[in-house]
């Protein structure tokens, strides 16, 4: 039995209840880092709630929006080791070098955000290898929009894609559901990735393998005493 994850929706129980029609084995909800940290023991109940309400795999996650590389790394600081996954937004040059040195960060989300380009290079490509960094592709991005800047977002993932085969950083697809109307099946994911130049066997692995391994990193993270350096249990 193939297990499918859709790694970026929001706290909705309607996502939750629609991801188990489309049998979906789990999910990463990711709040705003800033109102995660206002709010953190409203949002952990909030989170432990749904968690209960469901069989699906829950992971909690907050994704960081900063143009200021020093207040990223503060924040990353902030939040690591006390929710499951981080994610940080792309885009400026500068703050995708930030997320690609940071080992705390998982997740880069739309690296190619008011960029002509993907927002990666080869240096960033080896960096993202070197600290088990993903890339998000969030088909929301491309669903989302039409004509010119639809045709410019699938061009700037193609790029990703070509750096990512010569490279081999992980990559996830993500459905970034908003509300119940947003969620697609695996099956409608995986063809939605076939608008760009992925093949199918490697956009399957995107919902499948790739985000069982960010998942078994949670574990690594949660026995690390410092980078590198982990508690090993008998």
């Amino acid at each position: 039995m193939t297990i499918f994850y859709d790694f970026n929706i929001a706290p909705k129980e309607e996502i939750i209840e629609t991801l188990e029609e489309f049998n979906f084995k789990g999910a990463c909800i990711f709040y705003n880092s800033q109102n995660y940290f206002e709010n953190e023991n409203e949002i952990k109940e909030s989170f432990n709630q749904l968690n209960e309400s469901t069989k699906l795999d829950l992971h909690l996650g907050i994704i960081i929006n900063q143009s200021n590389p020093q207040l990223l790394r503060k924040e990353v600081q902030r939040h690591y080791k006390k929710v499951d996954l981080i994610m940080a937004n792309g885009g400026e040059e500068k703050i995708n070098r930030i997320i690609c040195e940071t080992p705390q960060i998982d997740i880069i989300n739309h690296p190619y955000l008011h960029k002509r380009n993907s927002g990666i290079n080869h240096v960033l490509s080896k960096l993202m290898v070197e600290n088990n960094i993903t890339v998000n592709i969030n088909l929301t991005d491309i669903l989302q929009h039409r004509g010119y800047f639809k045709a410019k977002i699938l061009n700037q993932i193609n790029q990703l894609l070509m750096l990512q085969r010569k490279y081999g950083f992980r990559t996830v697809l993500s459905s970034g559901s908003v509300s119940f109307y947003d969620v697609r099946s695996p099956k409608s994911m995986i063809l939605l990735s076939q608008l760009t130049d992925m093949d199918m066997d490697y956009a399957k692995k995107c919902i499948t393998q790739n985000p069982l391994e960010i998942i078994e990193n949670i574990n690594i993270h949660k026995e690390s005493v410092v980078q590198g350096v982990r508690i090993i249990k008998d």
